[in-house]
């Protein structure tokens, strides 16, 4: 089979992909990965090189029309020389042409096409996401099956229409289990008072993730230590304004680094995004015990048992702030919340589940073929 997605850039979605390439190659199914170049402005995924992958240039975000369409007749040629039986297109590029490449090969080739989120809130204009709906009904057409990372992005394609068949299964990330790095000695290395309470943040340092909240609630709560970690342009870059006007001292910003780290760090996580699949980062945090806040945003809520295993709120900074105010003044609470955590990301996230739910997918899609 094939994998094709728009580019390999540190995220969610490589995440995903790398741990289905490993699931496929410990079931023993023969497996490639297509990917676009990513852009100057994003980190690649290093583990790339551990998996079996190429590259296509023109699959990636932000190409030209000429090598997108380049990029299309490179595809169909690998498709053609590699014979797979079934194609799982990931992102909306790579969907687009992946399909289209497939299908125009052969009509045996079964075709799955993974929605780990959409991009229909906070991301293009209204006629922009109109076009988009009306190639994603098009492409519908000729999916046989679709994964959705989650009932509430399960529940958004239905309310947009983009699924009026039963050729769906909802799926989940793979997220294993990982040991810790030394907390007091990390938090020595930074600089941060060992007896303070840290709120983490880990994830892309882009727009939609709103990173603004984090640092309006750093001046709500002066005490704490915000540990803001991940890949993209340095906040101070990002809101200038804001830094203008506050010191934020409480506010630590690491670049690209580990869940080990920034969870060895952190006693609590908060996800701040206005749109979102099924976020890992909160599911990693759980790992490693420890209570979650998050914003009530596509499958986010999915990561967690709301009032159990952390608390789920509006975006609002004051409901987020007290939900914070909960957590950082009850240590038993955190410890609570944290330990139940782990326990559900242990049965819900495991890789071997969740690998394994895929290859249910494909073969259905695979049968479905076979009695057309």
């Amino acid at each position: 089979m094939i994998n094709v997605m728009s580019r390999f850039n540190i995220g969610g979605t490589a995440q995903w992909l790398y741990q289905l390439s490993q699931g496929l190659d410990k079931s023993e199914i023969d497996n490639l990965l297509i990917v676009g170049e990513c852009p100057v402005s994003e980190g690649e995924d290093r583990r790339i090189s551990e998996i079996n992958a190429q590259k296509i240039g023109g699959l990636g975000p932000k190409t030209s029309v000429t090598s997108t369409v380049r990029a299309f007749f490179k595809l169909r040629k690998l498709i053609k020389v590699y014979k797979p039986d079934l194609i799982n297109t990931h992102t909306s590029k790579a969907g687009v042409i992946g399909r289209l490449a497939a299908r125009s090969v052969s009509r045996k080739i079964a075709i799955v096409h993974t929605y780990h989120g959409h991009i229909l809130t906070g991301y293009f204009s209204p006629i922009l996401v109109f076009g988009i709906k009306f190639i994603e009904k098009f492409l519908s057409l000729m999916t046989d099956l679709f994964f959705i990372s989650g009932e509430g992005v399960l529940r958004d394609l239905k309310n947009e229409g983009l699924l009026k068949s039963a050729k769906f299964m909802t799926v989940w990330p793979a997220v294993p289990d990982y040991a810790l790095e030394d907390r007091d000695l990390c938090r020595s290395q930074l600089g941060i008072d060992l007896e303070k309470v840290v709120i983490g943040w880990h994830g892309r340092k882009v727009q939609i993730k709103r990173l603004d909240r984090v640092l309006d609630l750093s001046l709500e709560f002066p005490n704490c230590v915000f540990l803001v970690a991940g890949d993209g342009p340095s906040i101070k870059e990002t809101f200038v304004d804001k830094f203008r006007d506050y010191a934020f001292e409480n506010v630590v910003e690491l670049g690209l680094t580990s869940p080990s780290k920034v969870w060895a760090i952190a006693d609590i996580c908060m996800l701040t995004s206005d749109n979102e699949a099924m976020p890992i980062a909160p599911i990693e945090a759980a790992l490693a015990r420890k209570s979650v806040v998050v914003v009530n945003a596509g499958a986010s809520a999915e990561v967690l048992v709301n009032q159990h295993t952390g608390f789920l709120c509006s975006g609002e900074i004051s409901a987020l702030a007290d939900h914070l105010r909960l957590l950082v003044n009850d240590p038993y609470l955190r410890e609570k919340m944290g330990t139940a955590g782990r326990q559900h990301a242990l049965d819900r996230f495991s890789p071997d589940n969740s690998i394994a739910r895929q290859i249910e997918g494909y073969r259905k899609a695979l049968a479905s073929k076979i009695l057309h």
